[in-house]
């Protein structure tokens, strides 16, 4: 793929759609998804809209669906602008808001629907796929580079963005998020290094940043601060600055981290036979934030219904950091136990597996639950979880990898239309909605239209 190629054709796409954004002078509703792509979509397209002194409101959703149109609806803006979700969903948008003037900046499939009052941008366009190549939170940066050059010092939260989408391959960024990253790199915005990957390497206390690890998960360490003093203590690695603050992990000598690797990499291997990636390549942050670290602290507000706190991370609050990452890790702890304890009994097919969760597992936390499955290699390509949300069923699905024509987004659209649901996402990650009491009749329909069925 020439990625400058097709930077520069999305670009050329994005004059046009930041043409009718530039030109409005009424009241603007901007909606994206929860989660830290989308939480960082928003926040570009806030400092954005912001900067070119626009009236504008700020929400995010789960899903983009019938009942959160309609609701919007109820109370309608002079224009919408949907970004990180919105391209698999603009027949229904179109239903609802036939005059409003609609702007969509998605990196999701698109389905093929057109009309006088949209201006779309999408990867997809230009032959790029949404999945791998570019974020949500990247389609937003380039459309509103093209609404203000100030949006320039922003960059870094597309890399954050492709970040929560696991765009990453191993230590890297590819295609157009290699180019944000060296374009933010040129802005001294981000800063390339090595070392342990431990979260909270610039911005916790070094004893609390193995209190917190959980991959790897070291016996006697992760979860025990007095463990993971000792362990410290043992190594002759001090806990306190010759000042008598907390010393981080950014602050040991290069002896005494690589001290402190090997001791973890022995202690991990012996406490459950794996290494995970203790060292690997680093991305500091602006904010002193390690990327992954941020991407997951941004997910988290996303999954405890706070996205609006996200928003305010990104714009250098700290306030609420400490408490979300604790509240974060119970829930999803808590989801994880009732999936390691029920997985035996989990619906197979020779197509996919199926966890019908019900009211065990948070519908905001089943997506998370199948990406944890898929990553510690559960014996199924595809993996389907439902979770209650409400009067209805959350939908979500993952898969290892693309292959032989799969494409789990057009799966689930197809099937949740057919029991009177809605649904849609990418190749190897998607999800929806559908009626309680339909689980079965989906999965029935879902499975064949896994490998080219109907």
């Amino acid at each position: 793929m020439d990625a400058k190629r097709k930077l520069m054709d999305l670009k050329n796409i994005a004059k046009n759609v930041a043409k009718p954004i530039l030109k409005e002078q009424g009241s603007i509703q901007v909606v994206s998804h929860f989660d830290a792509d989308g939480i960082c979509a928003g926040t570009i397209m806030y400092k954005a809209l912001q900067y070119l002194g626009k009236t504008f409101e700020l929400s995010f959703v789960k899903q983009l669906d019938s009942s959160v149109l309609k609701s919007m609806a109820s109370n309608p803006k002079d224009m919408i602008i949907f970004t990180d979700l919105g391209s698999g969903q603009l027949d229904i948008i179109r239903k609802y808001f036939p005059e409003t003037k609609i702007v969509v900046a998605d990196h999701h499939q698109p389905v093929n629907f057109y009309w006088s009052e949209l201006s779309h941008l999408n990867p997809h366009l230009v032959g790029l796929d949404g999945k791998d190549d570019i974020s949500g939170a990247g389609i937003v940066y380039i459309l509103c580079r093209e609404l203000s050059v100030r949006t320039k010092n922003l960059v870094e939260f597309a890399l954050v963005g492709a970040v929560g989408d696991m765009q990453q391959k191993g230590d890297d960024f590819l295609g157009i998020n290699n180019l944000f990253l060296e374009e933010a790199e040129f802005l001294g915005l981000v800063k390339k290094e090595r070392g342990l990957r431990l979260f909270g390497r610039y911005t916790r206390p070094l004893h609390k940043a193995l209190e917190y690890s959980t991959d790897p998960y070291v016996e006697g360490i992760s979860g025990s601060e007095s463990g993971a003093i000792q362990f410290l203590s043992d190594l002759g690695i001090p806990v306190k600055t010759r000042n008598g603050d907390w010393k981080t992990l950014s602050d040991l000598t290069k002896a005494e981290e690589k001290k402190l690797a090997t001791a973890l990499v022995i202690e991990s291997v012996s406490s459950n036979g794996d290494s995970g990636k203790l060292i690997g390549s680093l991305y500091r942050l602006s904010n002193n934030y390690d990327i992954r670290e941020f991407a997951t602290l941004l997910n988290a507000c996303g999954r405890l219904d706070q996205p609006l706190e996200g928003v305010k991370l990104c714009l250098g609050s700290r306030k609420v950091a400490d408490d979300i990452n604790k509240e974060y890790r119970r829930r999803l702890a808590r989801a994880v136990y009732w999936y390691n304890k029920n997985k035996k009994g989990f619906k197979r097919t020779k197509n996919a597996m199926y966890i019908v969760a019900g009211d065990n597992v948070d519908d905001n936390f089943i997506g998370t639950v199948l990406s944890i499955a898929i990553r510690k290699g559960i014996d199924t390509n595809i993996l389907f979880g439902f979770a209650n949300t409400g009067t209805a069923v959350k939908v979500s699905a993952r898969a290892k990898k693309s292959r032989d024509g799969i494409n789990l987004g057009k799966a689930i659209r197809e099937a949740s239309n057919r029991v009177g649901g809605e649904g849609g996402g990418h190749t190897t990650a998607a999800g929806g909605k559908i009626p309680k009491g339909a689980e079965e009749e989906f999965i029935s329909a879902v499975d064949l239209l896994l490998y080219g069925g109907s």
